[in-house]
């Protein structure tokens, strides 16, 4: 007999020369498993998850507590005593358009204070960002890691079913919850009311982690990232599509969206805090049921079947231009509708501005109304503004695709054939450039159809898209930025977040924070004309356009020249 055919016998053979075959079945024990079971490793995760967030966790909760503070030191200077709050809910009470975008006015019937005002202008966009936030986290740190199979290497080791999942809930919980406690000591730091101000910040913190167990969820129905982040935002706008019409209904409706529980709270007008209680129930359900569907799917796989491409890839379908588009087809899409409905949303208000401002004069120095144009004209300039800042933060986010693509090797086997690197990066720019124009369209166009259904002028709906147009060169300023980034430095491309960040608070507080002329000048759509409100000026968006070739053509040269980084 040979030596394997020998080793094979003498490991079929048990206890007392009998082979397992002829032992009992009792006699056979399973393993036992670990101490801690399916959690085993869970607190080695969270710091190793920590880690990996050591500066996103940071720019997150720092950008979202920044947002709250500044909003409630203008809202302090604007409404000051509760008379001043009281020319406020006159102005916004009865006006379905300012319900759909602030919320039902909860507290600004019975002598409103400033706080009142807080709860109505910011909470349903700081419980956005929160939602936001913890989906893309909980996406990164679950469905990601498995599409990456970096979990496969996690969970070959001692590691529980469970442990890495429970590490990113973890973290996103505590994110909100840090960002809740930094808000709360925020506003009360700016005058508000400590008691008013803790179901404040409970709310929209409550809200993140509401959205927390919903991606946990999607994660486990999808079988990627994208799916997962496309499916929850989907929820999400749901959510906020429900609470809209909630709000502009007998408010029924609104108690089915965690974004009407932020409101349904009361904060500053007689709190609820049972309202919290629907969150703890939807959090504990959510969470319960990723764990059930994590237990009956493969690793890797998701609940919903996928769908089979067809066998061959269409002509068009190819790494110098198809490709690109066909996976950023729905993020772009997804982009457009909403910006044109938010300027479809603030163009509605164009006949109601000049009301709002004469029974409100100080809401010209913080939206920054100056100048002899119409007051019209001023607020589209402004509305305008936002969707430009809106539009350059999908066009860094369509250049960082690139980066995702080096990283996790695709841009290797694309460009280990014979498709050149300034091919390969132009197959990429093009839609980013192209995207980035057509969602300023999509907001002139909303934001002008809006107008001439409110002002019976067909007119401004051209001159609204025009104007939106003449933000691309500054937009594309930020996108050489991006691309400059990655091509020279690219783990440092996420820094271009916070020129991003630098255009967001240049724009909306450079006046609140009596920023310096140098300051503000960086922002490049500081450098935009303000169409319709001021005329239109070649020169400066013709410098526009150099400085954002220059940073292109720096970023092509740069990664013409360096390795790819594939980890």
């Amino acid at each position: 007999m040979s030596e394997p055919a020998a080793l094979d016998d003498r490991a079929a053979v048990g206890p007392a020369g009998t082979s397992h075959a002829e032992r009992p079945r009792a006699a056979v024990r399973p393993a036992r498993p670990a101490a801690g079971g399916t959690l085993v490793g869970t607190g080695v995760l969270v710091r190793h998850v920590l880690r990996l967030d050591r500066v996103r966790l940071p720019v997150w909760i720092g950008a979202i507590v920044a947002l709250v503070l500044f909003s409630a030191i203008s809202i302090m200077d604007l409404y000051p005593t509760p008379e001043d709050a009281a020319a406020y809910a006159r102005l916004m009470q009865d006006n379905p358009t300012f319900t759909a975008i602030g919320g039902p006015g909860l507290g600004l019937d019975d002598r409103p204070d400033p706080g009142a005002v807080l709860v109505n202008e910011t909470t349903l966009w700081v419980a956005l960002a929160c939602a936001v936030m913890s989906v893309l986290l909980v996406t990164r740190h679950t469905r990601s890691e498995e599409e990456s199979e970096r979990l496969d290497l996690v969970r070959s080791t001692v590691v529980g079913r469970h442990a890495p999942s429970v590490a990113a809930l973890v973290v996103v919980c505590g994110a909100n919850l840090a960002t809740g406690l930094l808000s709360w000591v925020a506003v009360v730091a700016a005058g508000f009311d400590p008691i008013g101000s803790v179901a404040f910040a409970a709310s929209f913190a409550a809200c993140g982690i509401v959205f927390t167990g919903i991606g946990a969820v999607a994660a486990q129905l999808t079988s990627s990232g994208r799916a997962t982040i496309g499916l929850s935002l989907v929820v999400l706008g749901t959510a906020y599509v429900v609470r809209m019409a909630g709000d502009l209904g007998d408010g029924t409706l609104s108690w089915l969206s965690p974004l009407g529980w932020t409101h349904q709270l009361r904060a500053y007008a007689g709190e609820r805090w049972w309202v919290l209680g629907l969150s703890v129930v939807a959090v504990v359900g959510s969470f319960v049921v990723a764990a059930v569907l994590s237990e009956h799917r493969d690793l890797g796989a998701g609940m919903l079947p996928q769908r089979l491409g067809r066998a061959r890839a269409a002509a068009t379908l190819t790494p110098r231009g198809g490709l690109a588009f066909r996976l950023q087809r729905g993020q772009l899409a997804g982009w457009s509708i909403g910006l044109a409905l938010l300027g479809a949303v603030y163009g509605s208000v164009g006949q109601d501005v000049e009301q709002m401002f004469e029974d409100n004069p100080e809401l010209q120095d913080f939206v920054d109304l100056s100048g002899e144009a119409p007051l019209v004209d001023s607020f589209v300039s402004y509305t305008l503004f936002l969707g430009a800042m809106l539009a350059a933060g999908y066009a860094v986010s369509s250049v960082l695709r690139m980066r995702t693509e080096e990283r996790t090797g695709r841009a290797d086997l694309l460009l280990g054939g014979p498709l050149p690197r300034p091919t390969w990066m132009a197959s990429q720019l093009w839609v980013t450039v192209v995207g980035t124009a057509l969602l300023l369209a999509a907001s002139g166009l909303g934001t002008g159809v809006g107008l001439a259904v409110a002002l019976d002028e067909p007119g401004r709906v051209l001159s609204s898209v025009g104007a939106s147009l003449a933000h691309l060169p500054a937009v594309l300023v930020v996108v050489g930025a991006a691309v400059a980034l990655w091509g020279l430095r690219p783990a440092w491309s996420s820094a271009v977040w916070a020129v991003v960040a630098l255009v967001v608070a240049v724009g909306l507080f450079g006046d609140l924070l009596r920023l310096p002329g140098w300051v503000r000048r960086i922002s490049p759509l500081e450098h935009s004309p303000g169409m319709p409100a001021e005329p239109f000026d070649a020169l400066p968006l013709a410098v526009l356009v150099l400085v954002a070739a220059a940073l292109l053509a720096a970023g092509v040269a740069g990664f013409a020249r360096r390795d790819v980084a594939a980890t």
